[in-house]
């Protein structure tokens, strides 16, 4: 029997919409300090209803407090909160012997969140049997020191072997998503895109959906092609690395946010620079995946990227999603 697409993923008394981008914030490549990105996302509930957070970064910040009032108000109003591993900030600021497993913990069981990714193993067995029980030891554990928080296991792995992987570790754990690094995908985005197709193969095998994330995955033009073939959730620092040109969804550099001034009202909002900027950013991705998921739920996602994607792109994402492209 075929498995049906869901359209959306129940967490507790909140309901998360499919796909779904997830903004980060992080101390690494950044502007600014993860303490205001997480100050303005949680002022924007109303434009923005989820982002992501690093542990290692909340263990970081010295007034902690205002971190978990901060955290607090967003889950109040709504906002699905999502906590990192951290390995991401421990391995760019070279604390990885330093960051541990009981380290994350504490800060899971300090900090209020609705999901959270699993501690991951980067250097996992290369017996797949042998992978395959550590990612769930370490889920097991994350998930008990989570407590009613929802733990996402993540797979580091060769491409070829992502899907069996994928696959074996849902029956393991009978979770409602997996992670995947999109890095792990391959080197180009067709390449990529054909491993999520595989891994969603694999994973409509169990039985029953179960949502696929894709770490650092914050273009929208990926977003909407790996969403065609199976995806289901996003994460990434564009919205706070980049500006985006809300009529053709390409991005640019953040200094030129001038040239794409008037396509919001933010700009008018008596705002930073910063500020306008990152809010002309989260309202292009809430009216684009909002968009998405519409085109996806009426099976017209091959019309919503005819339509929106620049016109030397389209031929590629459809003859790897098998459309025409006409």
């Amino acid at each position: 029997m075929a498995v049906e697409r869901q359209e959306r993923l129940l967490i507790g008394v909140k309901s998360l919409p499919l796909p779904v981008y997830f903004p980060s914030i992080s101390s690494v490549k950044t502007a600014l300090r993860p303490q205001e990105y997480l100050g303005f996302l949680s002022s924007l509930a109303g434009l923005n209803g989820q982002f992501l957070v690093s542990a290692f970064d909340l263990a970081s910040i010295e007034n902690s407090q205002s971190a978990k009032e901060a955290l607090i108000s967003a889950n109040q109003s709504g906002v699905v909160t999502l906590m990192d591993s951290g390995n991401y900030e421990s391995y760019w600021k070279d604390a990885q012997t330093d960051w541990r497993q009981i380290k994350f913990h504490k800060i899971l069981g300090e900090f209020p969140c609705d999901l959270a990714f699993s501690f991951d193993e980067q250097r996992p067995p290369s017996n797949a049997d042998d992978h395959v029980a550590l990612i769930t030891e370490h889920w097991r554990e994350d998930q008990a020191a989570a407590g009613s928080c929802l733990v996402i296991p993540i797979i580091h792995a060769p491409v070829s072997e992502l899907p069996a992987l994928c696959k074996a570790i849902a029956v393991r754990t009978d979770v409602t998503m997996l992670a995947v690094p999109e890095r792990r995908l391959g080197n180009g985005i067709l390449e990529r895109a054909r491993a999520v197709q595989a891994i969603r193969s694999a994973l409509n095998e169990v039985g029953h959906y179960i949502a696929l994330h894709l770490l650092g995955t914050g273009n929208p033009i990926s977003i909407t092609l790996y969403s065609a073939m199976g995806a289901d959730s996003f994460d990434g620092l564009e919205w706070c690395q980049t500006v985006i040109d809300h009529d053709t969804g390409l991005l640019y550099h953040l200094s030129q946010a001038d040239f794409f001034s008037g396509q919001t009202a933010w700009d008018n909002a008596g705002l930073s620079f910063q500020a306008r900027t990152l809010a002309h950013n989260l309202e292009f991705f809430s009216d684009w995946m909002r968009r998405l998921r519409n085109a996806m739920n009426q099976h017209q996602l091959h019309e919503f990227c005819r339509l929106n994607l620049p016109a030397r792109v389209f031929p590629y994402c459809a003859n790897v999603a098998g459309w025409s492209q006409s």
